[in-house]
């Protein structure tokens, strides 16, 4: 695709995102979300008598990611197309201590009742090739009878201490020698796989005692 012309399709998604209202309805959507991620978080920490959840944060996908991610996956950039296409319009981040607590929230995420759950997708035990690592909840919340996707990501401290570089790293694909640092970013992520497993086996240690 010629530049100039996806930044035509870009320029008009963006309108058309406008258009429709549907930042707002996300919005909405992440807010009434949240407090029932909360309410799950407490909830599980009064059972295991410590924080089970560090962070949680949320946001909108931008027309520019949008676009640029429909252009990835070789798809037309069109609102139509994003909507049917991606699953991560709308997006919630949870991030948790240790690895076995993003599998209690994960699991405890998955029972919410105002989410549908249509995908999860477990990138600990699979992870991607470049070494990134997390859960991927994908469900569906009706909204003025409406069905809204959202996607909820849960990672440890660690998992998302790595995935804020590979962000970064991403973001920067255009420029040369790249490569070199994509390497020593998944060997880093393999290293921060095996400390994620040697501080959750130290916690369990420290709580014999």
């Amino acid at each position: 695709m010629k530049e100039n012309s996806f930044e035509q399709k870009k320029r008009k998604l963006e309108q058309e995102l406008n258009e429709s209202g549907l930042k707002a309805v996300y919005a909405e959507v992440i807010w009434d979300i949240i407090p029932e991620i909360n309410e799950v978080s407490r909830r599980i920490s009064a059972e295991c008598g410590r924080q089970v959840m560090d962070n949680i944060s949320w946001r909108i996908k931008t027309p520019e990611s949008i676009a640029c991610k429909l252009r990835r996956k070789h798809r037309e950039i069109t609102l139509d197309c994003a909507l049917e296409t991606l699953n991560d319009m709308a997006g919630i981040r949870v991030v948790c201590p240790f690895q076995d607590d993003v599998y209690r929230m994960a699991k405890a995420i998955r029972k919410i009742r105002s989410l549908k759950v249509i995908k999860v997708k477990n990138y600990i035990s699979h992870p991607k090739s470049s070494g990134y690592r997390s859960i991927h909840v994908i469900g569906e919340v009706l909204h003025n009878e409406e069905t809204v996707r959202v996607e909820i990501q849960v990672r440890s401290v660690a998992m998302n201490y790595w995935a804020i570089l590979d962000h970064q790293l991403f973001y920067k694909n255009e420029k040369k020698d790249t490569e070199k640092l994509r390497r020593e970013l998944k060997a880093c992520a393999i290293d921060i796989a095996e400390i994620d497993k040697r501080f959750l086996k130290l916690r369990k240690q420290i709580e014999k005692l």
